[in-house]
């Protein structure tokens, strides 16, 4: 291929934000990283709650703009299939038993008239665009719910993208894609645990009707 074919090849990839991710086998570099966000409750609500299995609307969601942002989201997370909303649940219920937000963390078998934290995922992925210069970014987007016996208690949405570029980034400035992938997912997730267990702590009604 000529030197001009090739300029005009990278242009090409360039201008349309070439997304390699899905060329990336990135959950075969390391395992996912750490999501702990220190949070912690200001009181320990004498409740049990279930973190039940996540809904994974993300599908439905490809190609919407999150956050606020220019990155939309996509299906490349580098688990294996199925694998996200088990993690993310896994990762909550890390997060509220570390808070000490509540009296205790259970799961989908908690007792029926325990709090119940549901989720839809409509966003979970990481995503690479550029050629020459590659920007990195990990996104995620949670619709969430705190209910009893059916009674929708709270609610919220929590988005966030983490770039390679930003300061809640951790990772090394010289890890593979694949590696800085992992990375800023796992910082947008982080921010998202962060969200939902200070509105939790803050605005979970004590009294309920």
């Amino acid at each position: 291929m000529s030197i001009r074919r090739r300029l005009l090849l990278a242009a090409l990839l360039a201008s349309t934000a070439c997304n390699r991710a899905g060329f990336r086998l990135i959950g075969a570099s390391t395992a996912f990283p750490d999501t702990a966000t220190g949070q912690r409750a200001t009181h320990t609500r004498p409740d049990t709650i279930a973190v039940l299995p996540p809904v994974d609307a993300r599908p439905q969601h490809y190609g919407e703009r999150i956050a606020g942002t220019r990155w939309k989201a996509c299906s490349t997370d580098g688990l294996p299939a199925g694998g996200a909303p088990s993690l993310i649940a896994m990762r909550l219920s890390l997060e509220l038993s570390a808070s000490q937000a509540f009296a205790e963390v259970q799961g989908a078998d908690a007792p029926a008239d325990a709090l119940a934290l549901r989720t839809s995922v409509h966003a979970f992925c990481a995503q690479t665009v550029g050629f020459f210069f590659v920007r990195v970014a990990g996104i995620v987007s949670l619709d969430w719910a705190v209910t009893r016996d059916g009674r929708v208690l709270l609610e919220g949405t929590t988005a966030h993208v983490v770039t390679d570029a930003d300061p809640e980034y951790t990772g090394s400035p010289v890890s593979t894609i694949e590696q800085t992938m992992h990375q800023t997912l796992a910082a947008a997730l982080r921010l998202a645990l962060r969200d939902i267990v200070s509105a939790v702590d803050e605005r979970l009604p004590e009294d309920e009707p």
